[in-house]
């Protein structure tokens, strides 16, 4: 058995495990787990080859289990960081750590796998990155925040001109429903590109229309569901309406298809595109993910401290999480109104 083989036996081991089993997992992966898992097996695998490992000797997934060649290759990845710890080395250190009992390691190696692991650990992020926090705070600025709310509307109204053709036009406003819905469905972007038209838009029939995630979309296995605006049901109608043939063909039932109307795009090229063309049209850096922690300043600037309605417009597990995320994205609103109080307070008579 070759090396891709036995590894496809794992993941699939993963993905439909025996609840019965001693060892292993009760509830299976997901399946976007599933292809971090193979990245990140197969980056490593990788790693040992450029440490002088003949590709060769590398005939199974349990050859990586062993502690020298764990070790081995850890410190290749480690020589490409100048020795630092990144996310990504402590990541691969954690995964073999946890793969380790569903292989059925001996206790030794596993010792060894916890080992790698600790000494690998990164502190756990409390709040956003620095650069984020930049990017936001662009945001503050009323008009720039204007300029982005409204660029939905522009782009599908006003596509650019010059070399605009069917498909480009049909792109623009492709880009325009992903930007309407990020903005008002802070979502991820896997979600996003992956989105049905039959299964996710849902139509009770009073006039209104709901994007609904189930479990089985979401990456913590909580639904989400959220109600659309009129305005971006209109421009996923209208567009829906007029994109055939030139973006995919008739019948087509993804609203970000690929061209061959066979599936949804990848939702890295639907997140290049967003970044990309919201520079193009604001200069403002705004990548997909951004938008999930703009949805959350807009939220408490105007309600400091309401936390539990952000945690669930996430769709987080635990509100601490929302809170370690985002505390202090809404001191600005929060010493204003301390501001007006003080001011309040000093137009009293005693």
């Amino acid at each position: 058995m070759s090396f891709s083989a036995d590894l496809e036996g794992l993941l699939l081991k993963l993905s439909n495990p025996d609840p019965l089993a001693e060892d292993g997992r009760s509830r299976a992966l997901r399946a976007a787990t599933i292809d971090q898992y193979r990245r990140q097996i197969v980056r490593f695998a990788s790693e040992l080859v450029h440490s002088g490992i003949p590709a060769t000797d590398i005939v199974s997934v349990e050859t990586l289990f062993a502690p020298d060649i764990l070790e081995r290759g850890l410190r290749q990845m480690l020589s490409r960081t100048d020795h630092q710890i990144t996310k990504t080395i402590s990541e691969t250190a954690r995964l073999f750590r946890n793969l380790g009992k569903v292989t059925g390691q001996t206790v030794d190696v596993l010792q060894h796998l916890d080992k790698f692991a600790r000494r690998l650990s990164t502190s756990p992020q409390r709040g956003m990155t620095r650069k984020n926090r930049e990017r936001l705070r662009v945001l503050q600025d009323e008009r720039a925040m204007l300029r982005l709310l409204r660029l939905p509307e522009q782009l599908f109204s006003h596509p650019p001109e010059g070399k605009a053709n069917h498909f480009t036009v049909g792109l623009c406003k492709e880009d325009a429903i992903a930007i309407a819905i990020l903005l008002v469905c802070p979502i991820r972007i896997k979600n996003l590109a992956d989105i049905h038209l039959e299964q996710h838009i849902q139509r009770p029939g009073d006039g209104k229309a709901y994007l609904v995630l189930t479990e089985e979309d979401t990456k913590n296995g909580r639904p989400m569901e959220f109600e659309l605006p009129v305005e971006v049901v209109r421009m996923i109608d209208r567009h829906v309406a007029s994109r055939c043939p030139h973006m995919c063909p008739p019948g087509t039932p993804w609203l970000f298809p690929r061209r061959d109307g066979k599936g949804p795009l990848l939702s890295s090229q639907l997140a290049d595109r967003i970044k990309k063309r919201v520079r193009t049209a604001t200069g403002f850096t705004v990548n997909a993910h951004l938008f999930r922690h703009l949805a959350v300043m807009n939220w408490l600037d105007a309600h400091p401290g309401a936390y539990e309605v952000a945690r669930r417009l996430l769709g987080h597990s635990e509100v601490s999480h929302t809170i370690n995320m985002y505390s202090g994205l809404e001191v600005k609103s929060a010493t204003r109104a301390f501001a007006d109080l003080i001011e309040t307070r000093k137009g009293r008579r005693p």
